[in-house]
């Protein structure tokens, strides 16, 4: 699955790879140690991250929370984890998706969007205590995870934009380092199918990383505390 991630880019390099219209911001963004939002005495503490959906005129690139709250959870942070919605092995996605109340709706309305991040973190389920490791593109300076969202609003009635990333099978290299799950990564080609096209074209993107894709280097396993953000967990220049 994708429950931790980091993020270390300028806006350019992201304009650039979106190809999105404007000027870029100056500056970028750097967090290594991402997790979805969680509840943390008694408050929430809200994961706020960038992600790209189509927008009037090209791709837009906005301020979403990170897990997808659904429409009607009244604004609150669901119980149960929302922060990836799980495709199944040799069922279609469509078929799968209409039984998650929590992302149906989303897919339905074809609220499609793009989840940047440099890297993601999976542990290996085989080790004791778990390997973390930090799986980037092996070429490329972003991974664009396919994500579903969902518009809902506080307990006071303000609006917000919420998402999730989906899942799929592994490929070889997370199967070698121990894990069952893998985010939909898509390239650079399929952004306008999977943002603007109907969803029988889209459901096809619905596959694991290519083989080759990626790369994965283990990390100190500090990386387990959400809060630690030291530079050990930054890949090394290429």
């Amino acid at each position: 699955m994708c429950g931790r991630g980091g993020i270390d880019y300028d806006w350019q390099t992201v304009w650039n790879y979106l190809n999105l219209s404007g000027e870029p911001p100056a500056g970028g963004l750097t967090r290594l140690n991402i997790a979805p939002s969680s509840l943390r005495g008694g408050e929430v503490r809200w994961t706020h991250l960038p992600v790209a959906r189509a927008g009037d005129s090209g791709r837009r690139l906005d301020d979403m929370i990170w897990p997808l709250v659904p429409h009607w959870a009244a604004g609150e942070l669901p119980k149960y984890s929302t922060a990836n919605c799980r495709s199944e092995p040799g069922q279609a996605f469509s078929h799968t998706v209409a039984k998650k109340p929590a992302f149906r709706s989303a897919w339905k309305r074809q609220q499609r969007c793009l989840v940047l991040f440099s890297w993601f973190y999976e542990w290996d389920q085989r080790t004791t205590p778990k390997q973390p490791w930090r799986v980037e593109p092996a070429e490329g300076p972003l991974l664009a995870m396919a994500g579903l969202w969902d518009r809902s609003a506080s307990a006071v009635g303000d609006p917000f934009n919420s998402f999730t990333i989906i899942t799929s099978e592994p490929n070889a290299l997370l199967r070698d380092i121990g894990h069952h799950r893998a985010p939909v990564i898509l390239q650079a080609r399929d952004f306008d199918t999977w943002l603007n096209a109907g969803p029988v074209q889209a459901e096809k993107l619905i596959v694991p990383p290519l083989d080759g894709a990626l790369t994965a280097t283990p990390v100190t396993r500090a990386v387990n505390n959400p809060d630690y953000e030291d530079d050990d967990l930054r890949p090394a220049p290429r």
